[in-house]
């Protein structure tokens, strides 16, 4: 979620283990191993999975000699098995972003950074994530994210690419700016000749190309998704947007009359609305209400991306765990970017973030009435944004999650079916069933009675390979 240059930045200013080139893997067999059915909310008793040719071939009773015949067998004794985990909003390929002067423009760039992302590749797998939306970024680095881990250079998830967000203004790396309708949909068209699988709209656009942007990506058959700030969510779900990121819905025609006027009057440039807003919204007030009613009608595809902001909230104090998730785990030139200078959090003073922790609150109990609405709800982190390490932050997002009062099969369904089937792939990603890919989680311990069972995964299975914990550990840095 950068803010975009010039509209927005302005006013704020290893070692990767990789998996063989890929020869099939062998027929591997999971016995005694509980199914976390997140349909039911129930685990079930002991069974054994085959999976052949990175597919799930066989479910059946535990010992099952069908099952188990010149098989690989790894032998569970009786821990639960769960899809991998699906982070919605992960800009894989994104690099730092950059500023300098041009003469007497202020020039911004996020150029992508291949090392980078296989760099993030590898520790989303060593978290238990085995597939990804890129929500924007360049699309040959995508591309070549691809083709590297299609033919086993790189171990990582499969990835779900978007290009550049479509903006009023140009940012390499990461936005492209227009003017008009046909700005739109040449853009659109041309990432859709690129390979691009979402189209991402943003926040400088006025609901005419918003409109035209989301009628470019239906005529080429693609989704489109947007990061909406002036533009009401109920303005804009009506249009046929597909989806909304972030749980920032800042518009000031989203509050009562006189608090809208209010907050019009009195906003900061920058990202401080991230807080003032919050200062006039009732999350049970009518306001809300019709926003949940958009979200039951019109069912977009969400992810909260609450860790993105509560890391910005937090990240004044020196015990932040976003910081030190950072410092472990995020690539050295971005780390040394949010160090140096790039944070959500730009210019904010010590009573901002003391407001900011004070209406978190407000952000929770709304979170937790949108994901029980009929919206198709998912989990996003914003990887790759400040202090949004790779893997570990999806976790650190079910927990925020869990604290706001949303159940954690729930949750689980956010990050598994839910988001499956937002990506179009719910017929082979997102479940454990004879027929679906062999992307899983073997877990020591229930996560539909415990979420932190998922965050230390006993196994992962990647496209039908076994990576043990010793793997795991590796890819997530060798920790």
């Amino acid at each position: 979620m950068h803010r975009l240059i010039p509209t927005s930045l302005a006013g704020l200013l290893a070692c990767v283990p990789a998996l063989a080139p890929h020869a099939a893997p062998p027929p591997l067999a999971l016995d005694q191993v509980r199914i976390v059915d997140i349909e039911t909310g129930v685990s079930g008793s002991p069974r054994c999975v085959r999976i052949e040719q990175g597919r799930i071939v066989r479910v059946t009773r535990a010992g099952s000699r069908t099952c188990r015949r010149d098989a690989g067998i790894v032998e569970l004794e009786g821990r639960y098995l769960m899809p991998g985990l699906i982070d919605m909003h992960a800009h894989l390929t994104l690099g730092p972003l950059e500023v300098r002067q041009d003469g007497d423009a202020v020039v911004g760039e996020a150029l992508p950074d291949d090392a980078i992302a296989d760099h993030n590749a590898a520790r989303l797998v060593g978290f238990g994530l085995t597939t990804v939306r890129n929500p924007a970024g360049d699309l040959p680095a995508a591309m070549r994210y691809r083709e590297r881990r299609a033919r086993g250079a790189v171990t990582g998830p499969e990835s779900f690419d978007a290009g550049t967000v479509i903006n009023d203004a140009d940012l390499p790396g990461l936005g492209t700016g227009v003017a008009t309708v046909a700005d739109v949909q040449r853009v659109v068209a041309a990432q859709v000749a690129a390979g691009a699988d979402w189209i991402k709209l943003y926040t400088g656009l006025t609901p005419e190309l918003l409109q035209a942007g989301i009628d470019a990506a239906h005529a080429h058959g693609r989704p489109a998704v947007a990061h909406l700030e002036d533009v009401a969510w109920t303005e804009a779900l009506p249009m046929g947007l597909d989806g909304i990121v972030h749980l920032m819905p800042i518009s000031p025609d989203l509050l009562a009359s006189g608090d809208a006027d209010a907050y019009r009057q009195a906003r900061r440039p920058g990202t401080f609305g991230f807080f003032e807003w919050w200062e006039r919204f009732d999350p049970d007030g009518p306001e809300a209400d019709r926003m949940v009613a958009a979200f039951d009608r019109y069912r977009p595809v969400f992810d909260a991306t609450l860790v993105a902001f509560h890391a910005a909230f937090v990240q004044d104090q020196d015990d932040s765990p976003y910081r030190a998730d950072a410092e472990r785990y995020a690539h050295p030139r971005l780390l040394g970017n949010w160090t140096s200078f790039f944070t959500f959090a730009l210019g904010w003073e010590a009573d901002d973030f003391a407001r900011a922790r004070a209406v978190w609150p407000k952000v929770q109990r709304m979170a937790a009435r949108l994901y029980a609405s009929g919206a198709r709800m998912t989990l996003g982190t914003d990887m790759s944004n400040p202090w949004i390490a790779p893997g570990i932050s999806l976790h650190r997002e079910m927990d925020l999650l869990a604290g706001a009062g949303v159940p954690n099969a729930r949750i689980l369904a956010a990050g598994t079916r839910q988001a499956a089937d937002a990506l179009g792939a719910g017929d082979r990603l997102g479940r454990v069933a004879v027929g679906y890919e062999a992307d899983l989680l073997v877990l020591d311990g229930d996560p539909l009675v415990d979420l932190a069972q998922a965050r230390d995964a006993h196994a992962v299975v990647l496209d039908g390979r076994y990576l043990d914990r010793t793997e795991l550990a590796a890819l997530r840095g060798g920790e």
